[in-house]
């Protein structure tokens, strides 16, 4: 570390600049007189310069100290790019869900819903932590943060694995997939399982890694479908394989439920046009999703410009509130199949940002050419055909 002791406070203040440039101080190692010293020089700096000039163009000279929170917040034309990755690799107060980038997870974190189990394993120089938790019946999410290994990748590369079936027992051996071990500390996809010992079952599950956070993992659930039998506390048995290492990282997480702001209805609406009928069995709303499950039947209608080189798609559903906002989901790819019938959909959306008085479903098809591509706009949208005579709307109790 450079010695600062009988310099000028403006060749300090230089020393500073030119340390942070080449991340010669690593963040722990600054005082907060350090930090406030700075503010104070440059300061000084400003008053000399507006003296010698009424015109002065404001320039990023500005850092403070969050002693309280244990954080640095420098403004980022003070730093080199580096440093900044660096920054980001300070401990987030609060839960980890709270950046990412998935607005239900994002909200449930700004609300304090979700739980800190704060657990960790260490197997050759490998720390794993579950450090974030959160279920509400309908989607439960995972956070892991990673130790001892410093690489931009988290998750592993995932190899698809023969399944053999001995008929003499008829039953199958060998697991669908195994982590490759190339490379040390990559982790594989974490293994759920609840207190009876079946894992987690949902219709829509995804692990990787959160952006804006070195070596964390997100394990995330939709659309559950084996947890209703649960009470509002249980324990989840977890274990993450870790590549290059023998020992699984097995965790007993404890999880609360979270209860308030939890909306679920059995409905039996139906709506008919021609061949084709749809009923909305089971509206779901939580804090961190909105779920819909619907059951149709009959041939997908079309409009009078899906005829000839063109045809329509499966129907989707797209949820509005009262005020005709709607949110985002409900249609997660688009399979090539003119007039694919659905007769059970189970859809995910983001959750509303307030409780709704009552939910509109409007159904619609996108049109394929005969090459059974998706006809766009000139934005590079796709273009959606609503069918009105199928919208129906539900009121929240």
């Amino acid at each position: 570390m450079k010695q600062w002791q009988n310099r000028t406070k403006d060749q300090k203040l230089d020393d500073i600049r030119q340390t942070l440039r080449n991340q010669e101080m690593p963040v722990d190692s600054y005082s907060s007189q350090i930090m406030i010293q700075i503010g104070e020089m440059d300061m000084e700096r400003r008053k000399k310069a507006r003296r010698r000039s009424k015109i002065l163009k404001k320039t990023l000279v500005a850092v403070s100290a969050a002693v309280v929170l244990g954080t640095v917040v420098i403004a980022t034309g003070f730093i080199s790019p580096a440093w900044a990755d660096t920054i980001r690799q300070i401990p987030i107060v609060g839960s980890v869900f709270k950046i990412t980038e998935d607005r239900g997870l994002s909200t449930a974190g700004d609300k304090g819903l979700s739980t800190a189990p704060n657990q960790s394993v260490t197997h050759d120089g490998v720390t794993l932590k579950v450090t974030d938790v959160y279920y509400d019946g309908t989607r439960l999410a995972i956070a892991f943060e990673r130790e001892g290994i410093d690489n931009e990748q988290v998750v592993g590369k995932i190899i698809p694995k023969p399944i053999k079936f001995d008929r003499s027992v008829k039953e199958v051996k060998g697991s669908r997939s195994e982590l490759d071990q190339s490379v040390k500390g990559l982790l594989g996809i974490p293994v759920v399982k609840l207190p009876s010992g079946e894992e987690v079952q949902s219709g829509n599950t995804s692990t990787g890694d959160i952006e804006g956070k070195r070596n964390t993992m997100l394990f995330d659930a939709k659309k559950l479908l084996n947890t209703d039998a649960l009470g509002n506390e249980f324990e989840l048995s977890v274990s993450v394989e870790v590549a290059q290492i023998a020992e699984p990282f097995v965790f007993k997480v404890p999880v609360k439920k979270v209860t308030e702001g939890i909306i679920r209805l059995d409905l039996d609406q139906t709506k008919t046009k021609g061949e084709f009928s749809y009923t909305v069995k089971k509206l779901e709303l939580t804090p961190a999703a909105s779920r819909l499950i619907i059951h149709s039947k009959g041939a997908v209608p079309y409009s009078s410009e899906q005829t000839g080189d063109y045809s329509p798609s499966a129907v989707y559903y797209e949820i509005f509130d009262q005020d005709g906002v709607a949110v985002k989901g409900g249609n997660h790819g688009v399979i090539p199949i003119a007039g694919l019938q659905h007769p059970i959909v189970d859809e995910s959306y983001d959750p509303f940002a307030v409780t709704p008085t009552s939910i509109t479903v409007k159904p619609y098809t996108l049109t394929f050419d005969k090459n059974l591509k998706v006809l766009k706009d000139a934005k590079g949208q796709m273009i959606k055909t609503y069918i009105k005579e199928l919208e129906q709307t539900i009121q929240i109790p």
